[in-house]
């Protein structure tokens, strides 16, 4: 006869039990790094808060982040207490326009109303691929009696795949960037599609026809980075560090790098990479072809055990590195 297991009871918690006023204690709250992290993990983006209570005319926008692996990339977020209104989707757009390199637009309320989230499916739908809008709905949970603990649900999101390709078809690239721009297309595709089926931690959510693509690892400043070339014939996971000027915490790491290598199974390769802000620290599948659609479920199981062994090694490392982010270098060359 099994044991009996006995089950704690879940209640749902206003939101104003944690924080009263959506300006004063939510929003400063969010724009802390593991609120952040978390609703990056959700977005599939890895966010770094650059302001709050953003002036954008006469108006103030809530949080502006960046993506730490895009030098160009910033990410508009408006927060609402209760249901969403045509109010916040005024001014979201206001701000999208009175914003420099603003592409991503995240509205977070209790409730979004459906004409609401229609609206954003069709601006996901209608737009140029490098925008994109998200609307995420925040609940708080307490499970017997327990602090109460947040939860990000996405309700609207990009239709990537869809629209990366209606864009590809009329984009005027050159027939070398083309090419190259469809094998990253197709491959990250195929790996999305593969995370999902494995039910993997990780995911990608949007399309990329960029040679990397980063995970976030729960740090403002460094992710996983899975990376392919086909002019070097390789596919790479590594551990990419955005922002190390003066390279200390690399080099924190490489004091520690027999133990490290140890406890990863292999030996790692570190790139310090003097001239630059970043640094990475990887590992490399050679004679790989990622245009050879045949060999993907080959590439896509390396890789995804790769990222998973970084995770293990380095994210809790990660966490406890006391780094002074001030900016982001993108992701190294193909």
């Amino acid at each position: 006869m099994s044991a009996i297991i006995r089950l704690a009871d879940i209640e749902r918690v206003p939101l104003t039990e944690a924080w009263p006023a959506e300006d004063r204690n939510f929003t400063p709250w969010l724009a802390e790094s593991e609120p952040i992290a978390k609703l990056g993990d959700a977005l599939g983006l890895d966010l770094e808060v650059e302001s709050i209570e953003h002036w954008v005319g006469p108006f103030r926008a809530d949080i502006i982040a960046k993506v730490t692996s895009e030098t160009d990339h910033r990410v508009l977020i408006e927060n609402q207490f209760g249901r969403t209104d045509h109010k916040h989707l005024g001014q979201m757009m206001t701000y999208l326009a009175g914003i420099e390199y603003a592409k991503t637009v995240v509205w977070i309320a209790e409730s979004i109303q459906p004409d609401h989230r229609a609206a954003l499916d069709w601006l996901n739908s209608h737009t140029d691929e490098e925008f994109s809008f998200f609307a995420v709905e925040i609940e708080l949970w307490r499970i017997a009696g327990s602090p109460p603990a947040p939860k990000f649900n996405v309700v609207a999101s990009p239709n990537d795949w869809t629209r990366q390709a209606r864009t590809a078809a009329r984009s005027a690239l050159d027939d070398v960037d083309r090419v190259s721009h469809q094998v990253r297309l197709a491959y990250w595709a195929s790996m999305s599609e593969y995370l999902k089926n494995i039910g993997s931690l990780f995911s990608i959510r949007r399309p990329n026809r960029d040679h990397w693509f980063s995970f976030p690892i729960g740090r403002a400043g460094f992710a996983i980075s899975a990376t392919i070339s086909t002019a070097h014939r390789r596919i790479g996971v590594a551990l990419y560090a955005s922002n190390d000027p003066q390279k200390r915490v690399f080099r924190t790491l490489l004091d520690d790098k027999e133990q490290i290598e140890e406890e990863y199974g292999q030996t790692l390769d570190w790139q310090e990479l003097p001239k630059r802000k970043a640094w990475r620290i990887g590992v490399f599948k050679h004679d790989c072809d990622p245009s050879d659609s045949d060999r993907f479920a080959e590439y896509h199981q390396w890789m995804a055990h790769q990222m998973e062994r970084f995770s293990e090694v380095f994210r809790e490392r990660v966490r406890e590195i006391d780094l002074d982010a001030d900016s982001s270098d993108e992701e190294g060359d193909d």
